[in-house]
């Protein structure tokens, strides 16, 4: 009897210590909305800046994440709120790790201790933080971990919460899955090897797929508001259009490894299998994509990999979207794709003159450079107007990216220093903590830009539907 009440005494603490913390947030309000990004300081100088490219959007005084980046932060959204003092409290997890953050966005402490585990690290470790906007203390459960971890996370407003384009769309939808793979990198996705997965798939005017399909690949996030919007823009010229929803499994399950540019491309290949086995072979297929999307269009032109799957010759062309170029391809590249390298001409994080270097290195004909006024994401009115982004993550300006003619990977830092050669270290996780460690960097100018987006999507119809040569095109580049 004494046991059951001393369970029922320690279940009611746990109870009222979870009830209490979240209740101490009264009801939400809106005066602190906004996009903000954060770093979190957990486990000492070991793990000093988890920031991973997401963002924390606050409206109307509710918690969400926008996944971007690489999107680890799942929400849970009925619980996570800001009250009218700036009291906060947050429910979530962040690649699986159960985390709880709570405090006050007006919170002016100068510095908390950072903790490892239980014991302080270096004895005197602190953390500055942002006055403005305060610093909240986290606590988080690693997988494996019996106890909660205490951290310091800390916030800063970047701008307004993001305006959604929303219009009314009565097209029918029609859900498939296609059965893909996860395959990590390009030897394995010519191989053909890598688990099974599969792999949601929305398709729109279907009435349209004996003129062709135009598919929309996603870059690596889960936070396909581009990709809607792409498709919104690309479903008026006659074709039926297929959404790729890739990163969603691959995020929230149990997965080793990010979503690659190989996977992406699988994840086409096998829609295109999928599509034309329900519903009728297209004439032909377009590809549209972003970011590491745009790699993996890029690669859908390599002649072994056309050579392996058939449904790869259906592929006539491909819109690289803030293209992710190699510096170096020497890679057969096949004569039936036409390919459009689409970039901001004040891009710092896919910049256009990586493209260009491809172009001088490649000596493909059929490989177009199309720039427009604007930076990262020019393109799209999911993004707030063009300013430049501190946080906003990028790799080519500091590596870069070089395929040998047996489809190998060489990641190679810009001033020289070092190297990755996919050959003989591989492609696993070695090589995404080289590259995190050694090629990662931050700050570029990003948003909409309507002058040069205006000029890219007239582009596209002109290519799509009028046929018009490259150098007719507004933004064309030599």
């Amino acid at each position: 009897m004494l046991k059951i009440l001393k369970s029922i005494k320690n279940s009611l603490l746990i109870l009222i210590f979870f009830s209490s913390t979240a209740l101490a947030v009264d009801k939400p309000s809106s005066k602190y909305d906004g996009a903000y990004t954060y770093s979190d300081y957990c486990r000492g100088s070991k793990n000093s800046n988890a920031y991973d490219g997401s963002q924390f959007i606050i409206r109307d005084g509710i918690v969400t994440n926008d996944r971007g980046g690489a999107g680890r932060w799942n929400i849970d959204e009925k619980k996570s709120k800001v009250d009218e003092k700036g009291k906060i409290y947050i429910k979530g997890e962040r690649r699986g790790n159960k985390s709880i953050i709570t405090g006050n966005l007006n919170n002016n402490e100068k510095k908390y201790s950072v903790y490892q585990f239980k014991r302080k690290v270096g004895g005197k470790s602190q953390y500055y933080g942002d006055k403005q906007y305060g610093n909240l203390k986290m606590k988080r459960k690693y997988k494996g971990d019996s106890d909660y971890v205490p951290c310091v996370i800390n916030f800063k407003r970047i701008g307004d919460v993001p305006k959604k384009v929303v219009s009314k769309d009565d097209r029918k939808v029609t859900e498939i899955t296609i059965n893909s793979k996860n395959t990590n990198d390009d030897i394995t996705l010519l191989n053909n090897d890598g688990k099974n997965q599969k792999v949601r798939v929305e398709l729109r005017n279907l009435e349209s797929i004996s003129n062709g399909l135009i598919i929309v690949v996603p870059s690596s996030t889960p936070n396909m508001d581009d990709e809607l919007y792409y498709e919104k823009q690309v479903s008026k010229h006659g074709y039926a259009t297929a959404i790729v929803y890739g990163a969603e499994p691959r995020y929230q399950k149990k997965f080793t490894g990010s979503y690659t540019s190989s996977m992406i491309l699988y994840d086409a290949l096998a829609t295109i299998d999928e599509v034309s086995k329900q519903f009728g072979k297209p004439k032909e297929v377009i590809l549209i994509g972003s970011s590491t999307g745009s790699l993996a269009i890029f690669k859908a032109g390599w002649q072994d990999l056309r050579d392996k799957y058939p449904s790869m010759n259906l592929i006539t062309k491909g819109f690289m979207i803030n293209a992710a170029c190699p510096d170096v391809s020497e890679v057969k590249y096949s004569n039936k794709i036409q390919m459009y390298a689409i970039n901001g001409q004040q891009d710092e994080s896919t910049p256009p003159w990586v493209c260009k270097n491809l172009k001088d290195s490649s000596k493909n004909p059929n490989l177009y450079l199309l720039n427009y006024s604007g930076g990262h994401h020019f393109e799209s009115r999911m993004y707030p107007p063009s300013k430049y982004d501190g946080e906003s993550m990028h790799a080519l300006p500091t590596c870069s990216l070089n395929y040998t003619s047996n489809l190998h990977q060489i990641i190679k830092r810009r001033d020289g220093t070092k190297e990755w050669n996919g050959e003989k270290k591989g492609y696993k996780q070695d090589q995404k903590k080289w590259f995190g460690k050694n090629c990662i960097d931050k700050g570029t100018l990003q948003g909409y830009e309507e002058y040069g987006a205006q000029q890219f999507w007239d582009d596209v119809k002109s290519i799509i539907v009028d046929k018009k040569v490259a150098k007719s095109l507004k933004g064309y580049t030599e």
